[in-house]
């Protein structure tokens, strides 16, 4: 039996990609999963398929980048399930182009604020519900470009570098609390 079975999952960014994958890996594990993205239609087919393989999936929608919506999140997933174990902070998207050819306020102040703010204000939504249960871990997800900036990269690699910095603080922060912070640096 899975040490995670019965944990409760959330993950942000969880309609496609790295989000969705690792939504249906804590489910093959037995974790109850909160499902957080702004598509509710993905979350949902999402959902139905992993209870289709007798999981168990919760959709919520959500913009990371309003501070009110992850709050309505994450009190929606303890309302549903009392608690969470784990918070796979996964939303986040890169813009590939020259610097100068960014828009400010859909490439630059976008990026910032899903995959740096977003992250940020997330963590800080759950932490009071891990910090009461001496219990928790947090996953940000981060990127390669959090360590060596890429040529076309720069505000998505600015952002992970944020996103790096801040899992560090927060590891030490947290950790006399019982909560973990990790990241993950795909790429």
């Amino acid at each position: 039996m899975s040490r995670l079975r019965n944990q409760v999952v959330l993950i942000t960014g969880a309609s496609s990609g790295f989000g969705a994958a690792t939504a249906k890996g804590f489910a093959r594990e037995g974790c109850k999963i909160v499902l957080a993205a702004r598509r509710m239609e993905l979350l949902e087919d999402l959902a139905h398929e992993i209870r289709a393989l007798g999981g168990e999936a919760f959709p919520v929608a959500v913009d990371v980048t309003q501070p009110a919506q992850i709050e309505a999140m994450v009190r929606a997933a303890v309302n549903q399930y009392g608690w969470i174990d784990i918070l796979f902070n996964n939303a986040g998207f890169g813009r590939l182009n020259w610097f100068e050819t960014l828009d400010p306020i859909k490439d630059i102040q976008a990026q910032i604020a899903v995959d740096l703010l977003g992250v940020i204000w997330t963590a800080r939504a759950v932490l009071p519900h891990m910090y009461g249960r001496r219990s928790g871990h947090i996953i940000n997800m981060a990127s390669l470009a959090g360590w060596v900036a890429p040529p076309l990269y720069t505000v998505y690699s600015a952002a992970k570098f944020g996103v790096r910095g801040f899992t560090e603080a927060l590891r030490r922060e947290a950790f006399p609390f019982g909560v973990k912070v990790s990241a993950i640096y795909p790429g």
